[in-house]
């Protein structure tokens, strides 16, 4: 799971993609969201861990036509 911001950021790279591109932006906030998760001390709560992701995974899903589940 916690690998799909460098996923997002690696296709956006490889597409070409913008900087402001949602997709970039996107996926910075979910690495930057896992990392204070996973993180000692933990500084992101599981609520804004789990709205990045789903925020993240739904851009993904509608970019790379990838199904949700």
């Amino acid at each position: 799971m916690a690998d799909l911001g460098e996923k997002m950021i690696a296709r956006a790279d490889a597409d070409g993609l913008p900087a402001d591109h949602e997709m970039r932006i996107k996926g910075k906030a979910f690495s930057e969201a896992a990392t204070g998760f996973y993180g000692h001390p933990q500084t992101v709560s599981v609520k804004q861990f789990m709205g990045c992701w789903a925020r993240a995974r739904r851009l993904w899903s509608e970019y790379s036509g990838e199904p949700l589940v």
